[in-house]
């Protein structure tokens, strides 16, 4: 079981104090009495994210407004008297033809702008353009050429890396078994190539080494429980303890809260996407969101890609500054009434820099959806770091609450 089990968090800021959202630089967003009766909108002291299920609203105006023509069959009538006096004028003189493209000329327009504002807000004129480009820069023979001989070294590279140090290599089930002393022998010569590359401490984010004695500690350990199944807890409460245990020392850590809680997985990816999932099964049950999207920097975990192609997901992806932390106008221009989730890192995997979770945190707060904060690879290490007397640029953990 690697940290990234127990690391990565859902973090639910609440909506800040009233008098700053009234004075200070974020305005109180306007809420109409309508909305809040129909559940479109939140009193300001509610959680960021309502668990409360939201009412059918599209549901409740069709019915009610089938219910008012079937009471006051009148009120069709001067529906369609008062759209045709709003497009007579537009239409006068005009044949049916040139009414049909003079529509077809608006709605043609129309998507065509959605488009353009759709590539502005996300990745970007220049972004948009390479990458339609790019299929067709591939069909030309130089292009194909320079990339059949990449993939022919690439392939070469890996034979020649991966290969170098096979050990009596066999691809079937063998005819007979083999002795336990036969078989230990192999099993001894595997795991010294296994430590060759790593035990003299050149190798980074591969191996959480805690030296040999504490290894081989932990080794004996996981094998007393190897063959448990905590699935079935009944029949390990001694598993199911320990389970509990470690994700109650994990919340201590992260300042969660005595309604927090946590969930054990086989994986950093898989808590990813557990997390994913629930976010865009939220937004379906309590906002009816049927196309969510999550916003995310572009150095996030790749495992956010997966999580997106699994469920449904749009993933929009962030610019990162300078310092490769994630562009906070570029998050503010992606949010949109279908966003489901934001996401942080602290810190992210390519260079270890902690995204700005405060500030991702009052935006979560602002738009009332949930803050994922990945501790990928060092978050274990970020509890402890300002006991060591290191300065963190930003907070990461379950303290990052009410944020105005």
């Amino acid at each position: 079981l690697t940290p990234p089990l127990v690391f990565d968090q859902i973090v639910e800021p609440h909506r800040g104090s009233r008098t700053r959202a009234a004075g200070g630089a974020n305005p109180p967003d306007p809420i109409f009495p309508l909305a809040r009766i129909l559940g479109m909108a939140r009193h300001r002291d509610q959680r960021t994210m309502a668990h409360v299920e939201a009412l059918p609203v599209v549901s409740i105006l069709a019915g009610t407004s089938a219910l008012a023509l079937a009471l006051r069959p009148s009120l069709l009538g001067q529906l369609d008297a008062r759209l045709h006096s709003l497009l007579l004028p537009w239409l006068d003189g005009k044949s049916a033809y040139e009414a049909l493209k003079a529509v077809g000329k608006l709605l043609i327009c129309s998507f065509s702008l959605h488009r353009v504002c759709g590539v502005v807000r996300g990745p970007g004129v220049k972004a948009y353009v390479i990458e339609a480009a790019m299929p067709l820069l591939k069909r030309l023979p130089v292009v194909q050429k320079q990339l059949d001989e990449s993939r022919k070294s690439v392939r070469s590279d890996l034979a020649r890396t991966l290969l170098k140090d096979l050990t009596q290599p066999r691809d079937a089930l063998p005819e007979r078994g083999m002795p336990s002393e036969e078989l230990l022998a192999l099993m001894r010569e595997r795991h010294a190539l296994d430590r060759r590359y790593w035990a003299d401490g050149k190798v980074t984010g591969a191996i959480y080494h805690g030296e040999a004695e504490h290894m081989e500690l932990v080794g004996r350990v996981y094998g007393m429980f190897a063959f448990f199944n905590p699935l079935h807890a009944d029949l390990h409460p001694a598993t199911r303890q320990m389970d509990a245990e470690v994700v109650g020392m994990t919340l201590r850590l992260f300042n969660g809260t005595d309604g927090a809680c946590g969930a054990f997985t086989t994986g950093g990816t898989e808590s990813i996407l557990m997390s994913m999932k629930a976010y865009r099964d939220w937004g379906a049950k309590v906002r009816r969101i049927d196309k969510p999207n999550v916003v995310v920097c572009a150095t996030a975990h790749a495992a956010f890609d997966k999580a997106a192609q699994y469920f449904g997901i749009e993933l929009r992806k962030a610019r990162a500054d300078a310092e490769q932390a994630v562009d906070l106008r570029h998050v503010r221009r992606l949010i949109d009434s279908n966003t489901v989730a934001l996401v942080g890192s602290a810190p992210q995997y390519p260079t270890g820099t902690v995204d700005p979770i405060e500030a991702l945190g009052e935006m979560a707060a602002r738009h009332g959806v949930g803050l994922h904060v990945d501790c990928c690879l060092g978050g274990f290490l970020l509890p402890f770091a300002r006991k060591a007397g290191f300065s963190l640029p930003h907070g990461f953990d379950f303290s990052v609450r009410e944020i105005g």
